[in-house]
């Protein structure tokens, strides 16, 4: 069997890392399986990705509200880049699927989704979308999918009533995360909490290190009375990482930072808290380690609908103020009951098995199709 995984870098790390956990569940309930995971953008044009991802990034970081204001009118806008994107990307793809001749294809991100419905058309290859955020987005919908695969209940029902897509195309499974994740998950509610001594406050602007993370720990040295250790994850940002080693020596609360983390689990399963702004996969993780969540900065758009989606669900702080931040971290370090409940609402929503489920769902309806041919 033939699996292609196409996933982008654009707007971070996360869809990679979501394809990278299903290609791993895969391999490891299929052995026999030759899994490809390549950027569709990267194939077709790399000018064109580089642009795209240039263009984003100048909208989030310079016009958020205008970012916000497009996904306030999502479907208007999914539908034109998608007719654009596809006459683009699917004359420019047809020779590599002609050499690769898959028998699925599993979509981590939006990008190029209507050209693998166009290819799917010619090829007959199967096709799979797996959402990386809590709450629909228009750009991923198209009847051509096979599987799709949901945080949630209510994101199942979304698909359902109001994009019409057939119930029994879609699967809730959550998103997927590495499997060392799934390791020792229900663990007891007291597991990863080591205030007795310190309380370590992991801070994380998914891999671009985005999220305001300088004023973050500027305004938490104004808790030095209390047992604080500051752990700071930058991604991919070199100048971030190199402005924060230089705040090291003279931070008022002990202070370490790393680059790109692949090993996440062991630093969140340390944390008694994690700052963050919402991202799909980081919240993922945070749930799958019942690690409490303050959410800062979130980036307009999907981001802030996965904020919705959390409150809802008591799973999570949002704060909109360094001030409300501080009160929040003193808060919880102050009311062990509190904190308690919180990762217990967290525990309820995780779904840390995600990437080998969607792998076994995907492997029993491949071989059932086989049989009946």
């Amino acid at each position: 069997m033939k699996i292609l995984i196409v996933t982008e870098t654009i707007g971070g790390k996360g869809h990679e890392k979501a394809a990278q956990s299903v290609a791993e569940a895969l391999r490891k309930l299929e052995a026999g399986c030759t899994i490809t995971q390549v950027s569709l953008l990267a194939i077709a044009s790399k000018s064109i990705e580089r642009l795209l991802r240039f263009v984003y990034m100048a909208i989030i970081k310079r016009f958020p509200a205008l970012w916000r204001w497009m996904y306030q009118r999502e479907s208007g806008f999914a539908f034109l880049f998608k007719q654009l994107i596809a006459r683009i990307l699917a004359s420019r793809l047809r020779s590599f699927f002609n050499d690769e001749k898959p028998d699925l294809v599993i979509a981590t991100h939006a990008a190029g989704l209507v050209a693998l419905a166009r290819l799917k058309e010619e090829k007959g290859f199967n096709l799979a979308v797996i959402f990386t955020d809590f709450q629909v987005n228009s750009f991923w919908i198209n009847q051509q999918v096979d599987y799709y695969f949901v945080a949630h209940g209510q994101f199942k029902e979304s698909l359902v009533n109001k994009y019409g897509i057939a119930r029994e195309k879609v699967f809730i499974t959550g998103i997927p995360i590495n499997q060392d994740f799934a390791k020792n998950s229900g663990l007891s509610l007291n597991s990863n909490n080591s205030r007795i001594n310190h309380f370590n406050i992991l801070i994380m602007g998914g891999g671009l290190g985005l999220g305001g993370i300088k004023e973050i720990i500027d305004s938490l040295n104004k808790l030095v009375f209390l047992p604080i250790r500051i752990t700071v994850v930058t991604g991919t940002n070199s100048k971030l990482f190199l402005e924060i080693r230089k705040l090291q020596e003279k931070n008022a609360i002990p202070l370490r930072v790393f680059r790109y983390v692949e090993s996440i689990h062991l630093l969140l399963r340390e944390s008694d808290l994690l700052i963050t702004k919402a991202g799909g996969l980081t919240i993922s993780e945070a749930l799958a380690t019942a690690t409490p969540i303050l959410i800062y900065k979130p980036i307009p758009g999907q981001e802030e609908r996965n904020v919705a989606f959390l409150l809802k669900a008591k799973a999570a702080i949002r704060v909109n103020s360094l001030e409300y931040l501080v009160y929040w971290v003193q808060y919880l370090y102050s009311h062990p009951a509190v904190y308690q409940k919180l990762r217990y609402r967290e525990q309820l929503i995780a779904k840390p098995n995600a990437a080998r489920n969607i792998a076994e769902v995907l492997l029993e309806g491949i071989y059932h199709q086989a049989a009946e041919k």
